[in-house]
């Protein structure tokens, strides 16, 4: 999996690939805009938080961030 984590406010990016699955559990089952204690991807990242603002899946949807109480429909076909 890769991860492009950035800091908008000085215009850093830092593309990283994480193989090790058990590192990227924590990231899983979470959503749009949620933060994440990022200590799992290593040494380096003890720490720090970052937030969730984007992604696909394996099928290549982008998330969505569904507001609460909203039911996300699925993608319309053409």
């Amino acid at each position: 999996m890769k991860l492009n984590i950035s800091f908008p406010a000085t215009g850093c990016q830092k593309l990283i690939e994480v193989d090790y699955e058990r590192k990227l559990h924590t990231f899983y089952e979470k959503g749009m805009a949620t933060e994440v204690a990022a200590d799992a991807l290593g040494e380096e990242w003890k720490g720090y938080v970052v937030r969730i603002s984007g992604g696909n899946n394996k099928q290549g949807f982008p998330m969505k961030q569904v507001t609460a109480g909203e039911t996300p429909l699925p993608p319309l076909e053409q």
